[in-house]
């Protein structure tokens, strides 16, 4: 009796010291401050990209050959008695260019034809230049390549202008040469996306030189300049578009976050392993006074000396109880239900008796006797329930893989069953409702089921045999992680 109080006394005092340990420590709040975790966070980010940011095309990207038509007017001085429209000529443009980024390009252009001096004189003339080309409405209304809709680009360049006719129609001998003047280009070009590499364009230029390239005036001074207006056609060559730029900020955010969370699991898994360390200290104690007074064996299993070396499993294991019991019904269709009439191999497998007929167990599965046996045949018939029991396959948190490939062997044998005995295969997909949102868990439980389903098809069950279902996420098992899953069921 002594021995028994003092053992009723030392529990007491360890109880009364962890309950102290309890409130002298932060553990509810480092519970709670854990436990809150953000969904946004703890799933894979998409990326976003910087507005009217994107990488510089290399140069097998984005080149341009454009051909255009239009008028060309000669405005020098003198500018000759008629107007500008008694001086249009027709103008042909071709160019040749890139763009190096969605706002900054360059080209090479010639334009050429004939144009019309202020004494009313054709004069051929060849104008190459070189331009600088810059779309102001870059970024607007763009497509996931980077390509706007309209373009409006303004552009200015430099070249040199050549007429062959120069010698034949000055009338100013001893002059500079006019026939190769160095010359400015300038213009605004608007262009409208037909297709990713196809664009109309429409082109106002102008281009102004040296004073005597019409064979009248001075080569030293700039006068002589020249109006074109002009429509066609341009086309990308090579790849086509530019790589926008991912936004680093939300990932560095997340990061911080998990970084954040975990110092503080780390912190938590410190004080849980130091609580962990009293308790064993305190189950030493219990051991040593339970063998003292002779009670170690009658308290064992409280002090967790069951089984402690044992490998216990999160989930739990199908041990193909609803599958041999099915088939051992299907083996004897034609039984009656009648226990003495029950055939031996049935016997056997129900583990009723050994090697004669008689059930020397007494113990008979009340499926097979009367009217329950009849309900169940006919329940299963019609659809209203499953035959034997379901088999669950777990999934890793936010993923559609399976926990542990062993649990492949489940498919392989209800695969085999069900195409043996024709049998309609149902699935059902879940996710935990305690991660993620609404959205997510309806994703997940799809995934999990057309996975399922598909290692099914996989092993010959003929598709039309086999329906799925999507609960999305739910809370119905313990622990949390039972709710990630995915149910087959048999049926007829």
């Amino acid at each position: 009796m002594t021995g028994k109080i003092l053992f009723l006394s030392v529990l007491c005092l360890s109880a009364m010291t962890v309950k102290a340990n309890d409130v002298n420590t932060t553990s509810d709040s480092i519970s709670k401050q854990v436990g809150v975790t953000s969904e946004y966070y703890l799933q894979t980010l998409k990326p976003t990209y910087l507005t009217n940011v994107s990488e510089a095309a290399n140069w097998g990207k984005n080149w341009f050959i454009e051909v255009k038509g239009g008028a060309s007017a000669f405005l020098g001085s003198p500018i000759g008695c008629g107007d500008v429209f008694d001086r249009l000529t027709p103008a042909l443009q071709v160019g040749l260019g890139k763009w190096f980024t969605p706002a900054v390009g360059g080209r090479v252009a010639y334009q050429g034809m004939s144009f019309k001096n202020g004494e009313f004189k054709k004069m051929d003339y060849h104008f190459v230049h070189a331009d600088f080309l810059y779309d102001l409405t870059s970024g607007i209304n763009c497509n996931d390549l980077g390509l706007s809709r309209w373009d409006v680009i303004p552009y200015i360049g430099v070249g040199m202008i050549y007429t062959p006719d120069w010698y034949s129609a000055c009338t100013c001998p001893g002059h500079a040469s006019g026939s190769h003047p160095f010359a400015f280009s300038y213009g605004l070009e608007c262009r409208y996306r037909l297709t990713g590499r196809m664009h109309v364009v429409a082109e106002l230029s102008g281009m102004t030189t040296a004073k005597n390239f019409d064979c009248v005036g001075s080569s030293s001074k700039f006068g002589d300049n020249m109006v074109t207006l002009s429509a066609g056609l341009s086309f990308t060559l090579g790849k086509v578009g530019y790589k926008r730029i991912v936004d680093a900020n939300p990932y560095m955010a997340q990061n911080e976050w998990l970084m954040a969370y975990a110092d503080r699991l780390a912190d938590r898994n410190s004080r849980l392993v130091q609580k962990h360390k009293e308790d064993e200290r305190i189950k030493v104690e219990y051991r040593k006074i339970l063998e003292i007074e002779g009670l170690l064996d009658l308290y064992k299993d409280r002090i967790g000396d069951k089984g402690d070396d044992k490998e216990h499993s999160l989930y739990p294991r199908n041990d193909y109880s609803g599958l041999n019991s099915l088939r051992a019904r299907l083996n004897n269709k034609g039984w009656d239900g009648n226990p003495e009439t029950m055939p031996k191999a049935m016997k056997k497998r129900m583990d009723t008796v050994a090697d004669n007929d008689a059930n020397e167990s007494g113990v008979i599965d009340p499926l097979f006797t009367g009217d329950s046996y009849d309900g169940y045949l006919s329940a299963m018939t019609n659809g209203s329930e499953y035959i034997g029991a379901p088999i669950y396959f777990f999934f890793r948190l936010g993923t559609d893989e399976l926990t542990e490939v062993s649990q492949l062997l489940n498919i392989d044998e209800i695969a085999r069953v069900a195409k043996t005995h024709h049998l309609k295969v149902r699935i059902s997909g879940a996710a935990d409702s305690a991660t993620g949102n609404e959205h997510i868990n309806n994703s997940l439980s799809r995934k999990r089921a057309d996975y399922i389903k598909t290692l099914m098809v996989q092993r010959g069950i003929d598709e039309a045999f086999v329906t799925t279902s999507y609960e999305g996420g739910i809370n119905e098992y313990s622990p949390v992680q039972a709710n990630r899953q995915t149910c087959v069921t048999l049926s007829f």
